[in-house]
């Protein structure tokens, strides 16, 4: 065995062929590529080798060790997957070549071969080794960042709620969530997705209320081309899409009678059939279902099938609306002021203890959407680094949860836009103060200029002219 050069720059790469003569041939060319090299006469010692040098790519002669590469090959991919490999095969072992690649080598080059010809399948080896642990460290980031600790809360309820959902992400079962708009149903289910043992696969979304009925079947299963009006050609469906990973059917509730009789097929016999396909294929697919509607009422009204509803709701999580957990609207209101801080990078934003009691006191009909929007909204409206009491504007539709602070509140207010809203603030609070336009100012914490400007832009008058004190 040579001994690897130390100072030589490029990737490691274990090269093991029982020919010296040819192994002295193929190191010279690596080494000239600037690449790492060490030799051996044979595959076996490759484990090792690779687990205490830190080797990127194995190179080695299929005939090398009476046919048993395969089996070793085998072993050595499952302990060191990041590793790839290159069989060196002859014109007589190609059969034999392809079914080591099927197992799982990177490819196979047919001795003779042009030195460019291994310069060229090493980079491309190399090449896919750097992207598949570039997407190692993705899914890593992916898993962090929908961790269970994403479900921003402390309280009694969410933490209940974090152990059933972890306790359920290591089953494979299907799984029920149900809770109000805006509750963060689908991050509770990308979190179980990525603490289950189909996190390395897709997990696939698609909210049933937002494809007509004749287009949402194609979407869920397939097609094959001419078979449908909508469709010109082959069509994966959803279904195969999340094929050993994760199908997240959100607003299940909404799914057509004529579709759920589909979907418990599915659930039960682990196959689909794309429309138009004359036979139906196997698929191994989790399905979280998410609903904001009461689901065993729907059963009772005929709206939604039983037995599909019983086989969802073998594990059923309820996601509870903001209201009842009040405690946790300080971290909530933390975290979506650093996340926005951090996206602005050049505000630090921080809020008064008035305008967190003023949070902590509203109903949330929106629940935590709503708390993230109207955090953004103060920011953006806010011309300090402290978020005021009166910063804090609630933009709701319904009257009933309204806020009932004081006059100059917009929340009472039904409007649709945050332009809108601010316009009304603004003529609201010249009219408290007279049109006064410096207490105006103090009063909406901005500068005079600003407020000069905003009047301009919106138009407002008292009756003849706006008047200059």
């Amino acid at each position: 065995m040579l001994e690897n050069d130390k100072n030589s720059i490029g990737a490691s790469i274990f090269l093991a062929d029982n020919d010296p003569e040819f192994c002295k041939t193929v190191e010279i060319i690596l080494r000239k590529s600037s690449y790492n090299v060490i030799t051996a006469d044979n595959f076996q010692a490759a484990p090792e080798i690779i687990k205490s040098c830190q080797v990127d790519l194995v190179i080695t002669d299929l005939e090398s060790n009476g046919g048993t590469d395969s089996e070793l090959l085998s072993t050595m991919k499952k302990l060191y997957n990041e590793v790839e490999v290159i069989i060196l095969t002859s014109r007589d072992s190609v059969g034999k070549a392809i079914e080591v690649v099927r197992q799982g080598a990177f490819d196979y080059i047919v001795k003779p071969f042009k030195d460019e010809e291994l310069l060229i399948l090493v980079k491309k080896a190399l090449e896919y080794r750097k992207i598949r642990r570039e997407l190692s460290i993705l899914r890593e980031e992916i898993a962090w960042k929908y961790s269970f600790d994403s479900l921003v809360g402390d309280s009694k309820i969410m933490n209940q709620l974090k152990g059933l959902a972890a306790r359920a992400a290591d089953s494979d079962i299907d799984i029920l969530i149900s809770g109000e708009s805006g509750t963060g149903k689908e991050l509770l289910a990308r979190a179980i997705h990525y603490h289950s043992g189909r996190r390395k696969k897709k997990f696939v979304p698609i909210q049933c209320s937002s494809i007509p009925e004749n287009l949402l079947e194609l979407e869920l299963f397939g097609c094959i081309d001419g078979s449908h009006i909508n469709a010109c050609d082959n069509r994966m469906g959803l279904f195969e899409m999340a094929d050993k990973g994760t199908l997240f059917l959100d607003e299940i509730s909404d799914l057509p009678l004529s579709l759920q009789a589909k979907l418990q097929r599915v659930l039960q016999e682990s196959e689909i059939r794309p429309v138009g396909a004359p036979k139906s294929k196997k698929i191994d697919v989790r399905i979280i279902a998410a609903t904001n509607r009461d689901l065993p009422a729907l059963v009772l009204e005929g709206g939604f099938r039983e037995d599909l509803f019983n086989h969802l709701n073998a594990v059923s999580i309820a996601m509870p609306p903001l209201r009842e957990r009040a405690d946790d609207i300080p971290a909530l209101v933390d975290h979506f002021l650093k996340s926005e801080n951090a996206r602005r990078q050049n505000r630090e934003t921080f809020i008064s203890a008035a305008a967190l009691e003023k949070l902590i006191a509203h109903k949330w009909p929106g629940n935590v959407r709503e708390l993230e929007n109207t955090i953004k909204r103060a920011i953006t409206l806010s011309h300090q680094a402290k978020i005021t009491a009166d910063d804090i504007l609630f933009i709701t539709s319904d009257k009933s949860n309204a806020s009932k602070a004081d006059d100059l509140n917009i929340g009472n207010v039904e409007t649709g836009t945050l332009e809108e809203s601010l316009k009304q603030r603004i003529e609201k609070t010249l009219y408290a103060n007279n049109w006064n336009l410096t207490q105006t100012a103090i009063k909406l914490g901005i500068g005079r200029t600003t407020l000069w400007r905003k009047i301009k832009k919106y138009d407002l008058r008292k009756t003849e002219g706006i008047p200059v004190e």
